[in-house]
């Protein structure tokens, strides 16, 4: 088991460096590069422009900035400074970090309590009325965009009912309480856990419906298994590895819907600061959150695929 993991992490390093570097060759190729937000400065000519350039190696090739950068963040875990703020930039994401983990780690937990848990019971209730509105909940689940979700949960939960907050991480102007920062991480997480709690449990049930078809199922009723063993010992954990799968390729879209939610309920995260960032052209900002993302997203697959070869020993014992 040793060996398999050292595999698949030893595997994640090239394509953290991959990623890093495709992104920062995307944000050279904008128009004007780094320092196109100057050229819109009617202040700045185009010898000032030349001059930042040159100040910042931006008249080097690009595959040199890339491997001055990278030494840097390697050597130093210096990402620059933003260009907008002069704030250093790893300052900005560390501030940033745990709001973010927060929101996602809640919104996973929901996704994958009520997603799998779902799955399960419409699967062990197939062709049933209760299985048909598990499906048609779930259709619409899928279908609606997070931006609207969100709007429509802030005029409902807000404006018209009055039962959540609709921005922030805590209330302004009063004590810090646990049940405060509650009620306000529960309607972002919901939004954002919705889309995959609905396609969690649609493939959890396509799954555990085909494994309760198998032999070996009827093999352990024959036996005089009960059903719970049956359900839970046999069938879940053998259903569940397709499932995973989907799981872990939803990561990145899990950090990329919490931008989306981050902006629309003012919730002070990495999300929010990469779209900020982005409006304002701040090209170190953006390149730290993205190196430190995809990172990110890298070690939570490879902790899905350990979970893999837990479930499945036949997975780290493949060639």
């Amino acid at each position: 088991m040793l060996r398999f993991f050292l595999k698949r992490a030893v595997a994640i390093i090239p394509l953290v460096l991959l990623v890093s570097l495709i992104c920062f060759a995307l944000m050279q190729a904008t128009p004007g590069g780094p320092v196109g937000v100057l050229t819109d400065n009617p202040m700045v000519g185009p010898e000032d422009v030349a001059r930042i350039r040159a100040n910042f190696g931006f008249d080097r090739p690009v595959i040199v900035q890339y491997g001055l950068w990278l030494k840097r963040v390697l050597l130093h875990g210096d990402f620059g400074h933003s260009y907008v703020t002069g704030e250093p930039v790893i300052e900005m994401i560390w501030q940033r970090l745990p709001a973010t983990l927060e929101l996602m780690g809640a919104a996973f937990l929901l996704a994958f309590l009520f997603g799998l848990s779902g799955g399960i019971v419409a699967a062990l209730k197939r062709y049933t009325k209760f299985d048909s509105v598990i499906m048609l909940v779930t259709l619409f689940g899928i279908s609606i965009p997070v931006f609207w979700l969100g709007l429509m949960s802030m005029m409902l939960f807000t404006v018209k009912w009055r039962l959540l907050p609709s921005a922030g991480m805590f209330a302004l102007g009063v004590p810090f309480s646990v049940m405060d920062h509650l009620r306000h991480l529960l309607m972002p997480s919901l939004v954002l856990s919705l889309l995959f709690i609905a396609s969690w449990s649609r493939y959890m049930r396509a799954s555990l419906s085909d494994v309760l078809s198998m032999n070996y199922i009827n093999v352990a009723r024959a036996k005089g298994a009960t059903r719970g063993s049956v359900v839970f010992r046999h069938a879940v954990r053998n259903a569940a590895i397709p499932v995973l799968t989907v799981i872990a390729l939803n990561l990145p879209a899990l950090f990329t819907g919490s931008i989306i939610t981050e902006t629309i309920f003012a919730w002070p995260g990495m999300g929010r600061l990469f779209y900020d960032g982005l409006l304002r052209q701040d090209y170190t900002r953006l390149m730290g959150i993205i190196f430190i993302a995809s990172a990110l997203i890298a070690v939570l697959n490879l902790i899905a695929d350990t979970i893999y070869g837990l479930l499945d020993p036949r997975i780290r014992l493949a060639r």
